[in-house]
């Protein structure tokens, strides 16, 4: 009896991130850990990097067990959402939180063919809104919101 081909490209995947997730506790194991109520500076690298760990293992097991796919690679939407990054990162000091995270999203969201000009602009509008309240006005990080 033939065995079923795993789905390699999923297993790989997974690996990566589990090595990224053990490159981080690596890297943060020189720094003090703290506790939950008095984190250090390690606590929190190492906590996403044991996460990491654990999801890449847990992924990799499901990809031995999920048939094979072929892997559908799309030049666009990676460079939209790579270039409204980079975008970002140009404009939040020169044009201030609100223009820079609305242009991220606005360009972000053309990754997906089927989005509209009006669901763009209420989808920039709410995560520029959710996060201004959440970054700015609940955490209080010192960012111009228009212009610097």
């Amino acid at each position: 009896m033939k065995r079923p081909e795993h789905n390699r490209q999923e297993i790989a995947a997974a690996l990566v991130w589990a090595v990224i997730g053990l490159a981080a506790i690596v890297i943060a194991g020189n720094y003090a850990f703290g506790t939950i109520v008095r984190m250090g500076p390690g606590f929190v690298p190492i906590a996403l990097g044991v996460m990491l760990v654990l999801l890449g293992l847990i992924a990799a097991w499901q990809g031995r067990l999920a048939d094979k796919v072929t892997l559908d690679l799309r030049f666009r939407p990676f460079a939209l959402i790579m270039g409204a990054i980079v975008i970002w990162v140009l404009l939040i000091d020169r044009v201030g939180f609100v223009v820079s995270t609305f242009a991220l999203v606005a360009i972000a969201a053309q990754s997906e063919r089927e989005i509209t000009l009006l669901e763009t602009v209420l989808l920039a509008a709410g995560v520029t809104l959710v996060g201004y309240l959440i970054f700015i006005r609940g955490i209080g990080i010192p960012i111009a919101v228009f212009g610097s």
